[in-house]
């Protein structure tokens, strides 16, 4: 059997290699798959770097428009009016879970002080037993079997559109959020 294997360039062990056509180098498979990701790596970097150098060059042309100010200043409204409701939504969900959760804990710490209290005083029978088991079973399910909480959505728009006209015919829609009556 001939003795085909070279040196990686990463771990200078010999090893079954492949060669690289870009750099000329050898690696070992495992060598190669992180040189191929930290390839990935670059190329995804000079990927970013060019679509921000893109945004740069569309930004630059139209940043001191007007109505780029407007919509500007439309998007970060709109920005901070759907994180205080994200955050109070959060806020509700975090509040009847750990609820629901104290009331459970609340019926464990009640039968593990009764079990003790029995266990202390040795007076019990089968059918305390099949009572603790039974009570048990049912502050299981209810861990398991919390009532569900869910998302809705509003069937009035929470965003209402906006429109950008131009003379040359372009039209645009945006949405802006429209203030209801009983939200701050």
């Amino acid at each position: 059997m001939a003795n085909n294997k070279i040196l990686c360039f990463i771990c200078n062990k010999n090893k079954i290699t492949y060669h690289c056509e870009g750099c000329s180098k050898e690696f070992c498979l495992i060598h190669l798959t992180e040189y191929q990701q930290i390839l990935n790596d670059e190329l995804n970097h000079i990927i970013n770097d060019y679509d921000q150098f893109k945004q740069r060059i569309s930004e630059q042309n139209l940043h001191n428009h007007s109505l780029i100010k407007q919509i500007d200043h439309w998007e970060r409204n709109s920005i901070e009016k759907i994180q205080q409701k994200a955050q109070q939504c959060r806020e509700t969900v975090m509040k009847l879970t750990q609820k629901l959760i104290d009331d459970v804990e609340k019926k464990f710490i009640e039968l593990s002080q009764k079990l003790k209290e029995i266990r202390q005083e040795n007076e019990f029978n089968e059918i305390d037993l099949n009572h603790f088991q039974l009570k048990l079973t049912q502050i299981t399910k209810e861990l398991l079997k919390l009532p569900s909480i869910s998302i809705e959505g509003d069937s009035q728009e929470f965003i209402n559109k906006i429109s950008v006209h131009s003379s040359v015919g372009m039209f645009i829609q945006l949405f802006y959020f429209r203030k209801r009556q009983n939200e701050v």
